[in-house]
Formats: C-alpha cells, sequence, structure tokens
C-alpha cells in the first residue's frame, strides 16, 4: 500500500480506539483497590492499582499525540476552515450534550452511591494493614481501635499519603467526636494543616459538624487560618453540593444533604459567620480549576484549548508559507535524537504533577479552566503529532523497535517509576534522598514517551490495513467512552458485595457494560443523527439478495 502525507492511518485510528476503550476497563477497576472512588468493592488486590498507574501512565498521551496527528492531516487536507468546523461538530457539540446528559448522569449515579457501603472494610488490601487499619478506625469512629495504634508508634499529626488529611482532619468529617477527642488528648495539633492548606476546622464548617466545630474551637483552633485558597474555615460554608459531593467521595465520607446544609446552617449562626461570603478573587480561580464539572470529559474540552492553539500555529504558517518536511524536522522528530527534546520538555509540566496527591502520570484536570501544568504536558504531545503528520513516516520510524521496548519499557521503566514515585521495591532507599524527585519525574515521562512509540509501532505492525471489525470498534469506541461512566459506577455498586473474586467482579463488568453500550451503539447511535455527529454518516451494509431486487 503506497502511503502520501493525507493517507488514511488505520493503525493510528485503531490505537486511539484502544486508548479510549482502555478507560473503561481502568474506571471499571477503581472499586477494587484502596483509591479515592466512589464504590470501594469488598474483594480488593494492590494488583489493580498496579494496572491503573500502568495504563494511567501512557492512555492520556496516547490520545492527545494522535489528536494532534489527526488535526494536522485534517488541516492539510480541507484546510483551517474546514478543520475548526470539523472540530466543533466533533468536540464542541458532542462535550455540550455530554454536559446536560452525561455528566448529569454520572452525578446522579454517585450521589446514589456515596456513603452506601463505603464503611465496610475490604477483604484483603494492601500490605501495610497497621496504616489501612488505622485510618479505617478513625473513620469509622473506633475508638478502641484508635487507642491501640495510638499506643505504637503511629505520628497523630502526619497526612494520610492518598486522601492528604491528618486524622484529626478526618475524624472531623466523618463526624466522629470521641475520635476527635481522643486524637487531641494524644497532642494532635488542632491547627495542622491537611495538603490543601485546610485545618480540621475548616472540615467541621464544610461537613456542618456543627458539636466537632465547638470541640475544636474550644481546643484552639484557629478561626481565621486561611488555606491554600485565602478560604477561612467559614468560607467553606458556601461551598455548593456538587463539589461537596465530589470532595465526601474522594474522602470516602458518608452524606446527608439535609443533614449538612441544616449543619452549615447552625455553625453559621453558632459562630456568627455568614454563610454565603462572597468569595475572594483566588478563592474562585481555585474553585473554577477543582470543581469537577466536566468529570471523564475533560478531554474534549482541553482538546477545545488545544485546537484553539493549533490554529493560531495553522494561520500562522499558511501565511507565512512555511515549508513543510524539511531535513532538520524529520530528523527532530523521527530520529532517536527526539528524545533529547521531548523529555527535557515534557520534565517541566511533569515536575508540577502530583505535588498535592502522589500520583503516577499526569494529574487530572476537570474544572472549568484547565490546570496550567496538566495543559502545557497534554500540549507538548498534541504538538509532537502534529509534526509528526507532517514529517510522513512512510518508513515506520518512530515504533520500529516496539517488540524490544514495551517489554524494556513494562519490566523496567515502570517499576523503577513507581519505585521512586511511591517507593516499595527498595531501588529508592539506596539512591540519595536529593534525587528522589527527579529520578521520579524522568522515569514517568520516560515510560510515557517510550510507551506511546512502542504502541505506535505495534499497531503498525499488527493493524496496518483496515479490518471491518476493527473499523466498526474504532467507530463506536466515541460512544463507548463518552457514556461508560454511569454504568461503570452503576454497575460496581451492584457487585460490591458479591463473594466473588476480584477479578472476576471487574471482568464482567467491563464486559457487560462494554457490551451493552455496543448494542445501543448499533441500535441508537450508529446510523442516527447522533452517529453522524460524532464519527460521520455511517450506511448500513446491502445485502446481496436486496441488491438483486
Amino acid at each position: 500500500m503506497t502511503e502520501t502525507p493525507t493517507s488514511r492511518r488505520h493503525d493510528l485510528d485503531a490505537l486511539r480506539a484502544a486508548a479510549m476503550l482502555l478507560g473503561i476497563a481502568v474506571h471499571a477497576s477503581l472499586s477494587f483497590v484502596a483509591f479515592p472512588w466512589m464504590v470501594q468493592d469488598t474483594r480488593q488486590h494492590e494488583a489493580f492499582g498496579l494496572f491503573f498507574f500502568a495504563v494511567h501512565g501512557f492512555r492520556m498521551p496516547v490520545f492527545f499525540l494522535l489528536s494532534g496527528f489527526f488535526t494536522a492531516m485534517l488541516w492539510r487536507r480541507r484546510g483551517l476552515k474546514a478543520l475548526m468546523w470539523h472540530r466543533f461538530r466533533r468536540i464542541v457539540l458532542p462535550m455540550l450534550l455530554g454536559l446536560i446528559t452525561i455528566v448529569p448522569a454520572v452525578n446522579w449515579v454517585s450521589a446514589k452511591t456515596i456513603g452506601s457501603g463505603m464503611h465496610k472494610a475490604p477483604a484483603s488490601g494492601p500490605a501495610e494493614e497497621g496504616a489501612i487499619d488505622f485510618w479505617a478506625a478513625v473513620r469509622a469512629g473506633n475508638v478502641d481501635a484508635v487507642s491501640q495504634h495510638l499506643a505504637g508508634d503511629v505520628d497523630v499529626n502526619e497526612q494520610h499519603d492518598r486522601l492528604g488529611v491528618t486524622p484529626l482532619a478526618l475524624a472531623t468529617l466523618a463526624g466522629r467526636i470521641e475520635v476527635m477527642d481522643l486524637l487531641l488528648r494524644h497532642a494532635a495539633d488542632v491547627n495542622a494543616r491537611n495538603r490543601d492548606g485546610s485545618t480540621a476546622l475548616h472540615g467541621a464548617a464544610f461537613m456542618g459538624r456543627t458539636e466537632a466545630a465547638e470541640l475544636l474551637v474550644r481546643r484552639g483552633a484557629d478561626t481565621q487560618a486561611k488555606d491554600y485558597g485565602r478560604q477561612t474555615p467559614f468560607g467553606a460554608l458556601a461551598v455548593d453540593w456538587e463539589l461537596t459531593q465530589f470532595i465526601a467521595a474522594f474522602l470516602q465520607i458518608e452524606l446527608n444533604k439535609e443533614k449538612v446544609l441544616a449543619g452549615r446552617v447552625a455553625v453559621a449562626e453558632q459562630f456568627g459567620a455568614p454563610g454565603n461570603d462572597e468569595p475572594r478573587p483566588l478563592a474562585l480561580f481555585v474553585r473554577l480549576i477543582f470543581i469537577p464539572v466536566f468529570h471523564h470529559l475533560w478531554f474534549l474540552w482541553f482538546l477545545c484549548w488545544l485546537v484553539v492553539g493549533f490554529a493560531v500555529y495553522a494561520a500562522v504558517s499558511d501565511r507565512l508559507k512555511w515549508k513543510r518536511q524539511t531535513k532538520r524536522l524529520r530528523w527532530l522528530v523521527l530520529s532517536p535524537g527526539r528524545f533529547l527534546w521531548l523529555l527535557p520538555l515534557t520534565m517541566i509540566p511533569q515536575a508540577f504533577m502530583g505535588l498535592m496527591y502522589p500520583t503516577f502520570g499526569a494529574d487530572i484536570s476537570a474544572g472549568i479552566l484547565p490546570m496550567p501544568h496538566v495543559l502545557a504536558y497534554y500540549a507538548i504531545f498534541f504538538g509532537f503529532g502534529a509534526l509528526y503528520f507532517d514529517c510522513d513516516d512512510v518508513e515506520g520510524r518512530v515504533g520500529r523497535w516496539w517488540w524490544l521496548t514495551l517489554p524494556l519499557t513494562l519490566l523496567v521503566i515502570f517499576p523503577l517509576g513507581l519505585d521512586f514515585t511511591f517507593g516499595g521495591f527498595g531501588w529508592r532507599d539506596q539512591a540519595d534522598p536529593a534525587w528522589h524527585r527527579l529520578i521520579a519525574v524522568a522515569t514517568q515521562v520516560i515510560y510515557a514517551w517510550m510507551m506511546t512509540f512502542a504502541l505506535m509501532g505495534m499497531f503498525r505492525r499488527l493493524l496496518a490495513r483496515q479490518g471491518r471489525m476493527v473499523r466498526y470498534v474504532a467507530d463506536s469506541s466515541y460512544w463507548l467512552y463518552l457514556a461508560h461512566l454511569p454504568l461503570i459506577i452503576g454497575a460496581q455498586a451492584l457487585v460490591r458485595d458479591w463473594p466473588a473474586p476480584a477479578l472476576v467482579k471487574c471482568a464482567a463488568i467491563t464486559i457487560v457494560v462494554t457490551g451493552l453500550l455496543l448494542a445501543t451503539y448499533h441500535v441508537l447511535v450508529r446510523y442516527t443523527w447522533l452517529g453522524t455527529l460524532l464519527n460521520g454518516p455511517r450506511q448500513r451494509r446491502v445485502q446481496p439478495d436486496e441488491v438483486s431486487r
């Protein structure tokens, strides 16, 4: 097959679809690992955490690189105006429709599942059972268990490594007054800061815990302490309910809307604090960043920003008549020399990842204002994809050694990056602590790029030609990913207490939800206006006997 700069890359179509479908499997796995998620299954295993980070470390970088590639293809083929109209129809309109349909569905099913079963301890969990038991005891209000841990070597002011809150703050948010009193009697700092700069009193006001607020103030809590958004504890009284639900789900705290809102009114009256203060500019800015308006549709919002940026580049390129496919550009993009500039460039935004909550890969940004470092991170992949298209990689130089780099990346780079990010394998303990953060950032970037290029090479080798089934799955993947999350959360809640192994339940959720969505795609989407909006018009296949008629 002779390829031209505007030939359709069926292998990259398939890879983009795989990246979308992996998102379904990743979300299905989250209830089976000790991770902030709406549903916590009673059967958990740390292997699901490895699966999550292994996929999260490369999935969206792959997607945005391919988005840049196909954006450049459409521009070169049809021009800038056609590109903008195409992206408006395929990105902006689906995003707006999703905001009034899919996102409310996610909020509704999340509200139904938050708190139902979160108090149940998983049947199995990570190796550090002592630490897990301590935090579970604090959340559950188990005074005896907390006392036993406090008699040991537990740091009463240490933040939870994932949740970013102190034991006192968690007990306050959960309304565990006896545990709060016990922690304070064991030298818990009443003004200790959580990772976002808030104190336990912020949590008491936020959750409407009147009795907890009284106890904290009586023990010397600073009523004027400001978090990193410059809000005092009583500024939390005005947090909207949607954000309240999201934070409660993140912290695995049960909610009752009427009690929370009534408690906030009581806190405001008791301490003379206005319940609806106008947020300060910085606090408003923080809210615009952190309120999860888009949920899993955030990638469409990011594409809006990136396509606008690309349009500026394309307009300048058209005006100045920049030449394509120069030898220098091909060397910078196609040769191994690309790592000399890609790695250090990507390490800049990566260095800002995981500062609030440790993670492997990119931070999540689902607010109205994208986090600048997250947008910059994906812009690098998007931009490389656009440059890659212009280089016309007929020889398949990118990803040529995929059969070697893929196992090397998964078996060496990935565990090395995990260890320097979280610890656990022992390599980090042998290195100078001054190098820990740098190595963690570098290995995460290396992992993202090497996995991306290896998968491009593998899919080029295996799926260079279009197959009917692969084309169908590629077409359906957009709809499947857009619509999957409410069904995944509902299915997780349904099987949460089943006595089956975690792997069986996770596989069942993924297969059943995907199958159901494929059925809805074929019946309700593919040949309708919605399918035309998402993928362009599709025609039903005409059977031979129908033609003869």
